[in-house]
């Protein structure tokens, strides 16, 4: 063994601490990952720059802060766990970017596994998934109580069935049922009166004029009262297209 000056062995040279490596070696990967998200995705990664963001990006630079702890390196297992490090946190930041779009995928989903949920797709315009039977049934508000909907372009009115219109706060009792009309059950009689609202996913109206049916239904109906108060409507691929 060598000798030091004063007959003692010299001090080991200190080796940099593997962790510290590791964990500034994960940050510069983090910091190219967002210059490539930023130069290939600009306008799907603008909000990169907000609060929420770099409140994201800092709860993955202190969970990867874990590594400073690592004292002695296998190979293979340190590679396996870095890849897993970058596809945990590759696959959160990719999720906050672009939550907006998983989140209009998921809403399709839900719409096309349980019909009846209007889903925006644009400025003013939404879409009904068409439920078993043919038939387009959506949830909407009377009076902001839910209500399910039976959209029949084959009616002329907005008509509420009665256990739906008590609940919206009609009082029954006080309509005079004198309006008389047909419909596939054979000839009903039906009441007119106002609901202070009306609302279908993002589409709602004041002080609507509605009937309300004698006769229990199972579902209320939206008729032409109500599409003609859309800017449009298009029927096609399962689908019930709506604009206003």
């Amino acid at each position: 063994m060598t000798q030091g000056p004063w007959g003692a062995p010299p001090e080991p040279r200190k080796a940099p601490r593997l962790g510290l490596v590791l964990w500034l070696s994960a940050m510069v990967l983090l910091g190219l990952t967002l210059v490539g998200l930023n130069y290939f995705f600009p306008s799907a990664t603008s909000p990169l720059a907000d609060f929420d963001t770099v409140y994201l990006i800092g709860f993955l630079v202190l969970l990867s802060s874990s590594l400073l702890a690592v004292r002695q390196m296998n190979m293979k297992q340190t590679v396996r766990n870095i890849l897993l490090w970058l596809a945990v946190g590759g696959a959160i930041l990719i999720g906050f970017v672009y939550q907006d779009t998983f989140i209009a995928v998921g809403q399709r989903l839900r719409s096309a596994v349980i019909p009846g949920h209007a889903i925006r797709t644009g400025s003013r315009e939404m879409i009904i998934s068409e439920s078993e039977g043919g038939h387009y049934m959506v949830y909407g508000e009377v009076n902001g109580v839910r209500v399910r909907f039976l959209i029949d372009t084959g009616a002329s009115d907005i008509v509420l069935a009665p256990g739906d219109a008590k609940r919206a706060g009609i009082d029954i009792s006080g309509l005079g049922f004198h309006q008389i009309f047909e419909s596939a059950n054979g000839i009903g009689r039906g009441a007119t009166t106002t609901v202070a609202t009306l609302s279908v996913g993002d589409i709602s109206f004041s002080k609507v004029t509605v009937s309300v049916n004698q006769a229990p239904m199972s579902s209320s109906l939206l008729g032409m009262a109500f599409l003609r108060r859309l800017k449009s409507f298009e029927m096609g691929g399962h689908q019930l297209k709506l604009r206003w």
